[in-house]
């Protein structure tokens, strides 16, 4: 008996190592880091968080460092979810604006229609990220614009060629309602996005009835596609909340009215509407006013955008002036003084009231809202507005991933999910313009390249 117990012990031994190899092996180790994990959940110290096939197979707190090939040092330093942008369109040079938007961090985007990129183009783009073919986040996109022949964009962007059922729906009486849903599912988008606005300033276009949002809505949702709308004023808000929209793109602008809203404000928060804010709108204004804002690091890797912004300044300039008499009803020297603009006091307000409040720039509009950069903009108007860093990160990763339904792989950094993951030399949750201070960007677990002037596209 004796002489069995003693052949019984290698195999234990043996049996031990194995497991434990198996389990706690990993292909990427990030070490002795404080983590912030987009949860909304406050900070964690001397974390260590391992990467295994793309996915975060453990966090935390031990010392055993040598199981990985790939070993970062986190000391002093600070871990981030990838953040989102839920509101991108894709123009001109396509991978090169994706390239820049891992350059800041942004692991993932959604495209909520397009006018340069119909579905044979996203779909193409889609399959050489997938294939890590190009520097990219991981995306998703909804069908081109379903509006009227007389709405936005087809009426307000006439210097762009429209072309229906390739980069625009017309919706007419309804009765092409059946395709676009078919074309949807068939080109792997996720939702429908209709243009809703009779604006955003007189003179007043047609908006898309109730009747039709309606329509659009029921089969949507009969398809499991999510149903995204744009708008421009309080009564547009309204009508995407009454006809069933699930995400509202460039809200909450215009300002809701805490008097005379909060039964709208009540529906939104009962039937989880997600609101897509869109701040960094504000870009075309405070660029121009300020011209040495261009003069930043962050903007090296923009050589394109800066040859044309430097041959519209001073018209834009003059624009921005007037933009804040008419829509903010403010003299140039008021607005200055402004530190919490009354719309980035919502952001604070809604979410502190249960809302779910999700990052988007409508990135290149205007042409100072920028890749990747005007997300971190974006993040700093919450911040201006009174929101508390750690709930802005999560707008921009958990509340971004489960507008999309794709928070099981996405949007926090926790046992199974992807590694999508910032890693940053100053502290966020001090100062939310700390998010640019960048060290390293992970996507699937793999560092990602960033822009130099030695690889710039």
């Amino acid at each position: 008996m004796k002489k069995a117990i003693i052949y019984l012990i290698p195999f234990i031994i043996m049996s031990c190592n194995k497991q434990t190899a198996e389990n706690t092996f990993a292909d990427m180790l990030i070490k002795n880091i404080t983590l912030i994990d987009g949860t909304g959940n406050s900070e964690l110290y001397n974390q260590n968080i391992y990467i295994k096939e793309g996915r975060i197979l453990k966090i935390d707190t031990l010392s055993n460092y040598t199981l990985a090939d790939t070993i970062i040092d986190g000391s002093g330093k600070y871990l981030i979810p990838g953040l989102f942008d839920n509101h991108i369109h894709l123009s001109k040079d396509p991978i090169r604006r994706l390239k820049q938007f891992i350059h800041f961090g942004i692991t993932n985007v959604f495209v909520p229609g397009s006018s340069a990129a119909p579905y044979a183009t996203l779909k193409q783009l889609d399959s050489l990220e997938r294939n890590n073919l190009i520097t990219a986040p991981k995306f998703w996109y909804t069908s081109p614009y379903v509006t009227l022949e007389n709405a936005h964009p087809a009426k307000t962007q006439p210097e762009t060629k429209w072309v229906d059922g390739e980069n625009i729906y017309f919706l007419k009486d309804g009765s092409s309602i059946p395709k676009i849903i078919s074309d949807a599912k068939a080109n792997g988008a996720i939702g429908i996005k209709i243009d809703i606005e009779d604006g955003p300033e007189p003179p007043f276009i047609e908006r898309i009835d109730s009747a039709l949002i309606r329509r659009v809505a029921d089969e949507a949702h009969a398809n499991n596609l999510m149903l995204v709308s744009h708008v421009s004023d309080m009564e547009e808000v309204r009508l995407s909340v009454e006809n069933g929209v699930d995400a509202i793109m460039h809200s909450p602008y215009p300002s809701f009215d805490w008097d005379k809203d909060m039964e709208l404000i009540e529906r939104i928060k009962k039937d989880s509407i997600y609101l897509v804010t869109t701040g960094n709108m504000r870009a075309g204004i405070d660029y121009p006013l300020h011209p040495e804002k261009l003069e930043s690091e962050h903007w090296n890797v923009f050589d394109k955008e800066l040859e044309s912004i430097n041959e519209t300044l001073e018209k834009d300039k003059e624009i921005a002036k007037m933009t804040i008499t008419k829509f903010f009803g403010l003299e140039l020297d008021t607005y200055e003084q402004y530190i919490d603009y009354p719309n980035e006091g919502n952001f604070r307000k809604l979410d502190s009231m249960g809302i779910n409040i999700v990052v988007g720039t409508d990135v290149g509009t205007p042409i100072y809202n920028v890749p990747g950069l005007g997300v971190h903009e974006e993040l700093q108007l919450y911040q201006n507005g009174g929101m508390d860093p750690i709930r802005i990160i999560k707008c921009a990763s958990l509340n971004a991933a489960t507008m999309l339904g794709v928070q099981d792989n996405y949007g926090t950094i926790e046992t199974g999910k992807y590694g999508n993951m910032v890693i940053l030399n100053k502290n966020p949750l001090e100062d939310i313009s700390n998010t640019l201070s960048i060290d390293v960007v992970i996507k699937n677990g793999e560092i990602q390249e960033r822009i130099t002037n030695a690889n710039k596209v």
